[in-house]
């Protein structure tokens, strides 16, 4: 199958077609849609809404009810951009990310941009590597209450920091590099 480029594409795109853009299994995208209940929650609907709903809502795009409530939903590609790049599969220009993505809750390789406000969010890995150590003791020291909070949650429940979060925690921290803060517009 060819690749999706999405900068390109102007029609809605199924999940699998959402998917393939994002080089993974038709899967990732079903749950995106409409995660599955979990017998261990009541067979309840997850407290969060799914990611695609979520970003079509941060972005101010009208889903219909053959949206949301289709076994086949088609979505328009300005929502499958959003949610490319709030999730890290995307660059800021739409491109596709390179290398594995691993399996639940990974951390993106580079910081991702939310959908609503167009800002950049940085994780715990990136955290990490700017000040030179391990992700394990960024969340022991969130665990004590002696890092600074998280500004949010992403999508996927990730915790992240805006950018000048993460430059104050830097230069508390004594470093004087700062976190890039170009790209895809302000922070």
């Amino acid at each position: 199958m060819d690749d999706i480029d999405l900068t390109r594409h102007t029609e809605p795109l199924d999940l699998s077609s959402i998917s393939r853009a994002f080089g993974l299994s038709r899967n990732a995208a079903q749950k995106w849609h409409k995660p599955p209940t979990q017998a261990a929650t009541g067979n309840k609907a997850p407290a969060h809404k799914p990611a695609l709903h979520a970003v079509a809502e941060a972005i101010g795009a009208e889903l219909g009810p053959e949206v949301l409530e289709s076994a086949r939903p088609r979505y328009p590609v300005a929502v499958v951009l959003a949610l490319g790049k709030a999730l890290g599969y995307l660059d800021g220009h739409g491109r596709l990310v390179g290398g594995s993505h691993g399996k639940g809750r990974w951390l993106p390789a580079a910081p991702t941009i939310d959908p609503a406000t167009k800002r950049k969010r940085h994780y715990v890995n990136h955290l990490a590597t700017a000040l030179g150590i391990t992700t394990g003791a960024i969340e022991v020291s969130l665990y004590r209450g002696s890092f600074t909070e998280p500004d949010g949650t992403d999508e996927m429940g990730r915790i992240f920091w805006w950018t000048p979060t993460a430059n104050k925690i830097l230069k508390k921290a004594g470093i004087n590099t700062r976190i890039d803060t170009g790209a895809a517009g302000p922070n």
